[in-house]
């Protein structure tokens, strides 16, 4: 495992992100980020231009679904049927030799 910059939290969860990695992103006061959560992980990604006015929260979420990633077009409905179905079937054979 890699170790750049070690920080605490505060009392309310706050993170400071290192001034050479602030300045190295170019982040500055009042900087929006996309905030992802993967496996025990959190990815931020400064945003750097917006599509559009923002000026609530419903419209971050409207600029998010307009330029979705390489997962725009999965169909996910689907993955999680043929992930059910496996399950289900490897439950019954479980059950059977059991």
């Amino acid at each position: 495992m890699n170790v750049g910059f070690i920080t605490k939290s505060n009392q309310k969860g706050q993170i400071v992100i290192p001034k050479a990695i602030r300045d190295n992103l170019g982040i500055e006061a009042e900087s929006s980020f996309n905030i992802i959560v993967r496996g025990q992980g959190i990815y931020l990604y400064p945003i750097s231009e917006v599509i559009g006015p923002v000026d609530t929260e419903n419209s971050y979420l409207e600029i998010l679904k307009k330029t979705k990633g390489a997962w725009h077009n999965d169909n996910w409905e689907e993955t999680v049927k043929a992930r059910r179905k496996i399950e289900l079937k490897a439950a019954k054979k479980r059950k059977e030799l059991w």
